[in-house]
């Protein structure tokens, strides 16, 4: 399989399986991707997606030049390219959270999946670049747009610009990634922070990532316009009488997403 998928709980766990091949993207794999997204969607019971790569040497190289390469250069001389890579580059291609564990480097088409996530948590080894420039392309698939959005401009300028690579403590102090790990506890970290997001008000969960992402993109009056039309919508709900029920009964809160 060229992805691997687990259900833990409420809790999906993606993996890209192609560790031979660095976990770089083949067709079947951007394929199977539309599948595993849309199987996520479908299902009520995930709430939160960790995303990993198999191995310890890579997350993802990015698209596999020798087989996916030149289909995207097949469709784009048809026109028949919709500029979809693995669903991340036409806005999430889920409600539900997705927190990304960079099991090695992270590059091209990579790197552009986990900018595509809401968290990255990454090994202290692991090493972040957008190389397309030196294959005479760019990075399409909504690295060179996310990646400033995430970074310094500066920085973001420069890693589009000269292709070169980051390691892991300067993704981490540009903010690229919120914490770094061992190897042995990148997984384990990973599902801890998504089963720590399970046990919160799932309509607050949903509610906050969406004014998260859509308010990232607009002006400063809209975004809390955004943010103060959840709040109103969440108070209406049964989780918020729920939420406060518990609180004031020292109880494990039993939401229901309504």
């Amino acid at each position: 399989m060229a992805i691997d998928f687990e259900k833990q709980g409420p809790v999906a766990l993606v993996t890209i399986n192609r560790p031979q091949a660095m976990n770089a993207i083949d067709l079947n794999t951007h394929l199977a991707f539309q599948e595993i997204w849309s199987r996520i969607n479908t299902d009520d019971e995930i709430q939160v997606v960790v995303l990993t790569g198999a191995g310890t040497k890579a997350f993802c190289s990015g698209a596999d030049i020798g087989t996916f390469l030149p289909y995207l250069r097949e469709r784009a001389v048809k026109e028949l390219d919709d500029g979809d890579f693995c669903g991340i580059n036409r806005g999430s291609p889920t409600t539900k959270p997705i927190i990304a564990a960079i099991n090695g480097l992270a590059y091209a088409g990579g790197l552009e999946i986990a900018l595509a996530c809401d968290l990255r948590i990454a090994v202290d080894y692991a090493k972040f670049a957008l190389p397309e420039p030196r294959w005479g392309v760019i990075a399409g698939a909504g690295g060179v747009t996310r990646l400033s959005r995430v970074v310094s401009s500066a920085l973001a300028t420069q890693m589009v610009l000269t292709g070169e690579p980051i390691g892991a403590e300067r993704a981490l102090a540009e903010g690229l990634v919120s914490e770094l790990t061992t190897s042995d506890n990148l997984l384990p970290r990973a599902l801890e922070i998504a089963h720590s997001i399970t046990k919160n008000g799932p309509l607050a969960v949903r509610a906050s990532l969406q004014v998260i992402r859509r308010g990232a993109d607009c002006g400063l009056d809209a975004a809390l316009e955004l943010e103060r039309t959840a709040f109103r919508r969440i108070l209406l709900s049964e989780d918020f009488k729920e939420g406060i029920a518990a609180f004031t009964e020292k109880r494990e809160p039993a939401y229901k997403g309504r």
